[in-house]
């Protein structure tokens, strides 16, 4: 693979806040940056107990911590909150609308902690903010080739350039197959899953050698496009070379690592006559049958050895 650049975008507090379309309550001067997708629902805090306290992460206040504060004498809300904001932290976040009591507000000028509220519901509301921030915080990186959704299966298509991945790509969209990206391919790493889609600056449109740009929309419909799509196989595109010996049988798995995760990876050779958008659905086809728990070596070798 080529040119390959891997990233991991810095979001300010603020940044993530308008994104969340979170009410701002206090809007500290010094810039914040969110290093975590996880969050951390305040509870033993307010008890005093700070040991293992994720203090890098989101602060989630509930109505469970707000009903409990005030039962409080103020002396001790005071205490608990002050306390609390000791610890430094990127940001509270009060869900279903709650009000903020005055030491909070107090203590966030204090310290420059950011404070925002949701009309969201506790649950709701972590949810959200965890399935945002793993998407912003992703590690991301960009590869030349084609991303295909095929019968379901993630594809990505790389190979040297001028190989025909794109004209390949062609014949499965008149197959009645989905394309995600050509050319380049943004993969973000999302827990173990890498999820592939397109440069926003060339996104749906295709590059074919001696015909120009292409858009696919335009060409094919929009039912010809998806947006997203987990990649579960790597077809690997060479020049037929007849010094080399090609697996045939399928008992040898070959992987390749992306961002940290291994990917399944077939070497498919090229030559003239050879259809390979066919033996690329074989392939699609072949490896959802091995998530379905079949494989056809298997079947064969019992075939034999009961013969």
């Amino acid at each position: 693979m080529e040119n390959n650049v891997t990233t991991k975008k810095n979001y300010s507090v603020k940044d993530f806040a308008k994104i969340m379309d979170f009410e701002v309550i206090f809007d500290p001067e010094k810039e914040i940056t969110l290093v975590t997708p996880n969050v951390n629902r305040v509870g033993l805090q307010l008890t005093g107990y700070f040991e293992y306290f994720a203090s890098d992460r989101i602060q989630i206040v509930g109505p469970s911590e707000v009903h409990y504060l005030e039962n409080l004498r103020q002396s001790e809300r005071d205490a608990i909150i002050d306390g609390f904001f000791e610890n430094q932290f990127p940001c509270v976040v009060f869900s279903r609308g709650l009000k903020v009591d005055e030491a909070f507000l107090r203590n966030a000028a204090l310290h420059q902690v950011a404070i925002f509220r949701s009309q969201l519901s506790t649950s709701e509301l972590i949810s959200d903010i965890v399935e945002n921030l793993k998407d912003m915080l992703a590690q991301t990186v960009q590869l030349h080739g084609v991303l295909m959704d095929i019968d379901g299966v993630g594809v990505f298509i790389e190979g040297e350039s001028g190989i025909g991945k794109s004209e390949i790509a062609l014949e499965l969209l008149r197959r009645r197959h989905r394309i995600v990206a050509d050319d380049i391919v943004v993969i973000k790493r999302i827990g173990n899953v890498l999820e592939g889609s397109a440069n926003e600056r060339v996104k749906h449109f295709m590059e074919l050698r001696g015909v120009g740009l292409v858009n696919v929309v335009r060409l094919y419909g929009v039912e010809a496009i998806k947006l997203t799509q987990q990649i579960e196989l790597i077809i690997n595109l060479e020049n037929w070379d007849d010094n080399k010996t090609y697996e045939r049988l399928g008992g040898e798995e070959e992987k390749q690592n992306i961002l940290g995760v291994d990917v399944l990876k077939v070497t498919v050779p090229v030559s003239p006559g050879r259809n390979i958008a066919v033996v690329i659905e074989a392939a699609a086809s072949v490896y959802r049958l091995k998530m379905m728990g079949y494989n056809a070596l298997d079947e064969l070798t019992e075939r034999l050895l009961n013969n």
